[in-house]
């Protein structure tokens, strides 16, 4: 509709330009006016129809079209205002991802120094208790070489004070009953284990 107007209006314009020269013409007056010169009539029918045209395009025009560039405006502004608060949502979005991709490595490193701690432990405790292991056997060792050299002491002076006692029986020829026996196996272990 606006662009029929516009033609309209370009129309009329025309013919209310062109009609005093026609009006002119049919009068018998010179048709070949000189453009360059003034004619009062002309030039006021000239304003005339001016005016009327700008009061028509101000009031059917340039009112919608002003409308449409301030909505056209509006429009940008809503988008502009619309990816800036996309952009910032992305930020924050940005941000917020940021903070637990920091906090996922801090407490990797953090489950990661435990495990060492833990391993740490771990090792002393099994050294500790390899320790503790080698102490016991030690220990065990030790009364197991007290109790192999208190018994082969033992069988030693009890050999010993056997043929002892043989060897004397046989130096005085004469038999030691086996109480008397026994008697100086036992005082023979005593002055033994006295002096080992």
């Amino acid at each position: 509709m606006t662009r029929t107007f516009c033609i309209a209006v370009a129309v009329v314009a025309l013919f209310v330009v062109v009609s005093p020269q026609c009006a002119l013409a049919a009068e018998g007056g010179d048709a070949s006016l000189n453009p360059m010169e003034f004619v009062s009539e002309t030039a006021f029918w000239t304003l005339v129809v001016f005016l009327a045209v700008v009061a028509v395009l101000y009031k059917f025009a340039f009112g919608p079209i002003a409308k449409a560039l301030d909505e056209r405006e509006q429009g940008i502004l809503d988008k502009i205002a619309s990816a800036q608060k996309q952009n910032d949502d992305a930020k924050s979005l940005l941000n917020q991802y940021q903070e637990k991709l920091n906090a996922s490595k801090e407490e990797g490193r953090q489950i990661i120094e435990a495990a060492k701690r833990d391993a740490q432990h771990q090792a002393e405790d099994i050294v500790a208790k390899a320790r503790d292991a080698a102490g016991l056997e030690r220990e065990r060792a030790m009364k197991e070489i007290d109790s192999a050299t208190t018994s082969a002491l033992q069988n030693i002076a009890e050999r010993s004070a056997t043929l002892a006692t043989s060897l004397a029986g046989k130096m005085i020829r004469a038999e030691v009953k086996p109480e008397h026996h026994r008697g100086l196996i036992n005082a023979a272990l005593e002055e033994f284990a006295t002096r080992g």
